[in-house]
């Protein structure tokens, strides 16, 4: 039977690679994704997904004048109110002043409290994430973060252990997605066809077994 326990480890790790690669595809649009990456291995008989990565390249930048848009440049997150980072910067401020992701869910500065502003005021906002508004001055600076084993926990919100980090934040446009359309298809063809292809093999052996059991 160690044949079948090989297809069928192969065909466990082809099916989990197809998800992952569907996954990609979906999120092509959705600002701030950062595209999954495989990587397998085998003890000789046993094909096994190992590891998950993600593509830590910046995705394509689209500027749209936005005062309260920013994308990252290099390795980092935003940090949330409830817990979780995300690179998708689409920011706005809400009618008490704070500063909410496109779900109303808080910013959070780099000491981990809300980044509120005075109602109207126009700010400008450094590299580093230091914030300065027309009327209140000095407001603090967005908090960016590396974060040490990320987890992504839906479209483009991330867990992780936050870290400090050295990316750039730009003022006035947003981060699109890093993911691949035209690879990501060429690799999900692939991965479908190394999945049925094991699925044969499981089938055609089993197949011979019925046979052997018939004549014996």
């Amino acid at each position: 039977m160690k044949d079948i326990y090989t297809s069928l480890s192969g065909s466990l790790g082809a099916w989990r690679h197809v998800e992952l690669l569907s996954n990609n595809i979906s999120n092509v649009n959705t600002a701030g994704f950062r595209e999954s990456r495989a990587a397998f291995g085998s003890d000789g008989q046993m094909l096994r997904l190992e590891e998950v990565g993600y593509n830590k390249a910046d995705g394509a930048l689209e500027l749209d004048n936005n005062p309260h848009h920013f994308a990252l440049r290099g390795d980092g997150f935003f940090s949330l109110a409830n817990g979780s980072y995300t690179r998708d910067g689409a920011f706005h401020v809400d009618l008490e002043g704070n500063l909410v992701n496109a779900d109303g869910v808080g910013v959070l500065d780099d000491q981990g409290r809300p980044v509120v502003l005075r109602p109207n005021e126009l700010i400008t906002v450094a590299r580093d994430g230091s914030i300065l508004g027309s009327l209140s001055g000095n407001a603090g600076k967005l908090g960016v973060f590396q974060l040490n084993n990320p987890r992504p926990v839906g479209g483009n919100l991330w867990q992780g252990t936050p870290v400090a980090s050295t990316a750039e934040v730009l003022q006035g446009g947003i981060e699109r997605s890093n993911a691949d359309p035209l690879r990501g298809m060429v690799e999900l063809i692939e991965a479908s066809r190394y999945f049925e292809a094991q699925e044969k093999v499981i089938r055609t052996s089993d197949e011979m077994r019925a046979r052997l059991n018939r004549l014996n």
